[in-house]
């Protein structure tokens, strides 16, 4: 009676992982890192060696923020949901460490959440010619808009998209940063984007770069 409030994912029985419920879940840091044909959730803890909460453990065990964003790209740019662990103490105390991962994550999203929230895979999730780059996308004011997530910030200021084909039309911003980006088309019609010059204190979030494409294909 409450199938429609509710969703189940494939953990009540036996033999029901990666088979039944309304979502898949198969494994613990499940990733398969390509688009599935269901809705499937990657449960994954900053903690990587445990669920809960351990005294003995060195900080090389934590996931960073650059681990947190790469997988959440990742993740989302797949059609997947991303539930982030952390173990409490036996009272229930969060560990700086934990809030400090939920508290960046946070101010991620913030600046970047229009490309992760209520977002779909688009028809590539990946770029063609750079690693590190995905993909989402949303209807905007009757458009299709497309978001490449950047892991990591070209040395050169330049990035190269081999997947997005321009036209006329395509525009390029930053999320969390105003002006808008300068680009051209390259020789076999993607996107050479010049990135802005910009101080660490001025980069709108220090971890993942967002741009928002609009009017390609």
């Amino acid at each position: 009676p409450v199938k429609d409030k509710v969703v189940v994912n494939d953990r009540w029985g036996s033999n029901c992982k990666c088979k039944h419920g309304g979502y898949l879940t198969c494994n613990d840091h499940y990733n398969p890192g390509v688009l599935q044909k269901r809705k499937w959730e990657d449960c994954t803890t900053v903690d990587r060696g445990s669920w809960g909460y351990r005294r003995n453990v060195d900080l090389s065990s934590y996931l960073t923020m650059d681990d947190i964003t790469d997988t959440l790209a990742e993740v989302v740019s797949c059609g997947g949901n991303m539930l982030l662990n952390v173990g409490p103490t036996h009272d229930g105390r969060i560990i700086p460490i934990f809030e400090e991962r939920l508290r960046q994550t946070g101010d991620w999203l913030k600046v970047n959440g229009e490309a992760i929230y209520s977002s779909k895979p688009w028809t590539s999730q990946n770029d063609t010619v750079t690693k590190g780059i995905w993909f989402t996308s949303k209807p905007v004011n009757g458009e299709v808009v497309v978001y490449a997530i950047v892991l990591n910030w070209p040395s050169s200021n330049y990035l190269v998209l081999g997947t997005p084909v321009t036209s006329p039309k395509t525009t390029v911003n930053m999320l969390g940063y105003s002006p808008p980006l300068l680009w051209k088309q390259t020789a076999t019609a993607g996107m050479n984007i010049t990135m802005p010059n910009l101080s660490v204190n001025a980069m709108p979030c220090k971890w993942a770069w967002v741009l928002k494409l609009t009017n390609v294909v």
